[in-house]
């Protein structure tokens, strides 16, 4: 049975996660000595209530993660022993009162997460605080001035807000208290002070997706207690500074996103506590230092989006056994992806875009908890293994534009890839035919397999692939056969692509039925008959049936169908039987009357004869009888 901390004493009104729906405002007056009220993450609904104000000993107020709306009252401006407020994630809204200011003791002011817009800054003063929260609300002013003034500040956060104009330099001086900065998602401009480096006491640094600019200051390194840097889609230049190695507790760094060109610092590899770091997306050159490999707690590996040369040391690739996530597509890697790579057990996600060339290692295969394997834009060679069956939580395989080859069916062991979603084989040298069993994928959203030497007919059971949502390409084949009339099935499909292959028959009007259909392209094949009138095909313009001669219909451009057959003979079979049927008809009349006739005059031949007979018989008998009176 769950339990909750429920307290409803004369000083404290506790009630935590209790599921409470309505506001207790009716007790406020009952319990003027309450010095604690305690009721965040309920589902309590309404406006704050003004009579909140009348708890005048009140030194504790959770109201957080309800669903309180309006504004703020300014009664609670008279709860002059509070010490902590927070009214985080509710709907509150309008200005942030001015009266605040006079509450003198309170040290925690949380008022995140609603949608709280701009007081007149220049009437706060709140010296006492040790942690200020606006995150998530809706102001738009520059830096509050007041805030440089909170000087036992260890905890600031102004994120996802817009905040504009430049970050002061007495942030820097005043505030030497500060565990937590977090200025992330505004609009802050301008240079990183190298004066950051008087934030002496500073763990966590995060001042990404903001606008600004120039060099990250080598004073960095100075700030020895740092275990979190996020200054990731700004406009920083220049090096990453080599002082950073000095940071023995930083766990995570994270630069990509900014316009960084200098190479990697070896110094970085004495950061040993590291476990997250993204360098991504920037213009850093050269090779990977071997110093990298004293990163033996590193799980997050993002060095993509750059210019990094190379080959990728296996030496490296030992050291970073707790690896789950590893990016450096995009870059300019040469040589062999290293068999070390199935050392990488813990590995989840393994994106290159590089220019790795040979086979695939035999390795690769051990690495089962592995969900997302994007290989594509390599020179990787032969062909895809059975083995490529071990990854039974694989999401997303896409190894487009290879050389991968082979012959016999698209490896059948894919499909024990039963949570599979993603498939991209396009742009590379496979043959044979593609496997029917693809079509029992439970979870498939996409299935690529074009600009291959692939042959044979489109199996029936691709039609099954019920999830399929984005796309189902098969183009620039040698494929033949009929359009399986089962694709109508794929009610979610968005995008078709057969063109480009040896297909025949007719276009099956039962794709008419793909409701969600916005793209496809039947051209180049082998196509005849009329196109199916409905759905999609309504107002489809030529260009996605060109290079099928016998194709026919209304689609804009194209030639129009001419008079069926079925329509000809059907005239033709009603003349012929115009002029088969009624001579018969007529005949059969003239034979009837004739007939009748025929008898009607046998009939009057026998009457005659009879009345002819019976006079001879009276005759006779006349005579007889004559002859006998005589004797």
């Amino acid at each position: 049975m769950e339990r909750h901390l429920v307290l409803f004493t004369s000083s404290s009104y506790f009630m935590p996660k209790h599921k409470l729906e309505h506001s207790p405002d009716s007790t406020f007056t009952l319990f003027t000595d309450l010095t604690g009220f305690d009721i965040q993450n309920n589902s309590v609904s309404g406006t704050i209530p003004s009579a909140i104000g009348s708890l005048s000993k009140l030194n504790y107020l959770d109201l957080s993660a309800n669903f309180f709306e309006g504004s703020i009252p300014v009664e609670i401006s008279r709860l002059t022993e509070l010490q902590y407020l927070s009214l985080n994630n509710n709907n509150l809204a309008g200005a942030i009162p001015f009266q605040l200011a006079s509450l003198p003791k309170v040290r925690h002011l949380d008022l995140g997460a609603n949608y709280l817009e701009n007081p007149d800054w220049s009437k706060f003063s709140m010296p006492s605080l040790e942690y200020l929260s606006f995150f998530l609300n809706e102001l738009t002013s520059e830096f509050p001035a007041f805030i440089t003034n909170c000087r036992n500040l260890t905890f600031l956060d102004l994120s996802i807000n817009d905040f504009t104009g430049q970050i002061p330099e007495l942030l820097y001086t005043n505030l030497g208290k500060l565990e937590t900065l977090i200025l992330s998602d505004n609009s802050f401009e301008g240079p990183l002070s190298p004066n950051i480096s008087k934030l002496s006491n500073l763990k966590n640094l995060s001042l990404q997706n903001n606008l600004l600019s120039g060099l990250i200051p080598e004073s960095i390194g100075s700030m020895s207690g740092l275990q979190i840097v996020e200054l990731f889609n700004n406009s920083f230049q220049g090096n990453i500074p080599s002082s950073i190695g000095q940071l023995k507790h930083l766990e995570k760094l994270d630069l990509r996103m900014n316009a960084l060109n200098s190479t990697i610092p070896p110094e970085l590899g004495l950061c040993t506590n590291l476990t997250y770091l993204a360098l991504a997306d920037n213009q850093l050159r050269g090779e990977l230092p071997l110093s990298l490999s004293n990163l033996s707690k590193i799980t997050d590996m993002g060095l993509s989006e750059n210019y990094l040369s190379g080959k990728i040391s296996p030496t490296l690739i030992s050291s970073w056994t707790e690896l789950t996530s590893l990016q450096v597509q995009n870059n300019l890697f040469s040589g062999n992806i290293p068999p070390e790579i199935g050392k990488l057990t813990r590995l989840q996600y393994l994106l290159s875009e590089t220019s790795f060339q040979a086979p695939l290692p035999p390795t690769l295969w051990d690495l089962t908890n592995l969900q997302i394997l994007n290989l594509f834009f390599n020179n990787i060679n032969g062909k895809i293994p059975p083995e490529v069956g071990n990854l039974k939580v694989l999401e997303t395989l896409d190894l487009n534009t290879n050389q991968l080859h082979g012959a016999g069916e698209v490896p059948r062991s894919l499909t024990s890839l039963k949570g599979l979603q993603y498939l991209d084989l396009s742009n590379n040298k496979l043959t044979g035919n593609i496997s029917k069993e693809l079509g029992s994928y439970e979870k498939l959203s996409s299935l690529d397999l074009s600009h291959n030497n692939l042959s044979g007919d489109i199996p029936f059971e691709l039609g099954n692939l019920n999830s399929l949502q984005y796309l189902l390409d098969v183009s620039s084949n040698s494929l033949s056969g009929a359009i399986p009339q089962n694709l109508g099935k794929l009610s979610q499909l968005e995008i078709l692509n057969v063109s480009h292959n040896h297909l025949s028959g007719r276009i099956p009007a039962s794709l008419s039925s793909m409701v969600s259909l916005s793209s496809f392209d039947f051209s180049y094949n082998e196509l005849t008959g009329p196109l199916p009138t409905g759905g999609v095909f309504q107002n489809a313009s030529a260009r996605y049936f060109v290079g099928n001669p016998g194709l026919c219909g209304k689609a804009e451009g194209l030639s129009q169908c001419p008079t069926t057959d079925s329509s000809k003979s059907s005239k033709v079979n009603k003349k012929v039987l115009i002029g088969v049927v009624v001579p018969v008809c007529v005949l059969l009349v003239i034979a009837t009357i004739f007939a009748v006739l025929l008898c009607f005059r046998k009939t009057e031949q026998l009457g005659e004869e009879s009345k002819i007979v019976s006079n001879g018989e009276s005759s006779k008998a006349g005579t007889n009888n004559a002859g006998h009176r005589q004797v």
